[in-house]
């Protein structure tokens, strides 16, 4: 239930404090966000790092979950998130925004972990989860401002994950 409560909050408060019309001009970093999961989801299918167990949550699977979640609260919250972010202004006030996103994500998932709605699997932990907030959160400010870079950050940083937490990507590939 909890995901589909912040799903409704996330789109009320796009509705309230989001950029509705010019949706496009966030197009890409709303794709390159769902993307990224997308790729998680599909490298990991077999080796999830964290994922959404029914019951409790009230969406079936980890799959409808994680689903809802990206094509619901992801456009949301980065129709806020790029639209309110201070481009111009001091680099402390910069960081602040940044701080204060990362610590919002974070409560949600301490939420999340702690109701049991989300579980860590092989090694990954609320640590963890900071430190990936931390530089999910940046990488889509560098996307929506310089595209080809966080595709290019992207790459060593996915490897590195893959590597650390011995994903097994080729397993049952011939």
């Amino acid at each position: 239930m909890f995901p589909i409560v912040i799903g409704l909050v996330s789109v009320l408060a796009a509705w309230r404090w989001g950029d509705w019309r010019n949706w496009r001009h966030y197009l890409p970093t709303i794709q390159y966000f769902i993307g990224g999961d997308m790729l998680y989801n599909l490298l990991c299918e077999r080796y999830l790092l964290w994922d959404y167990p029914h019951p409790p949550n009230l969406l079936p699977n980890h799959l409808v979950t994680n689903l809802f979640i990206m094509f619901v609260i992801y456009p949301s919250t980065m129709l806020i998130y790029l639209y309110r972010y201070p481009y111009g202004k001091s680099v402390l006030k910069q960081v602040l925004y940044i701080l204060m996103w990362i610590v919002a994500w974070m409560a949600y998932e301490l939420y999340m972990i702690t109701h049991g709605l989300c579980v860590y699997h092989h090694g990954w932990t609320y640590a963890w989860s900071i430190g990936f907030a931390c530089v999910m959160v940046s990488m889509l400010r560098l996307h929506h401002t310089r595209p080809l870079a966080a595709y290019i950050l992207s790459i060593p940083i996915t490897l590195f994950l893959l590597v650390w937490f011995h994903v097994p990507v080729l397993q049952g590939v011939k």
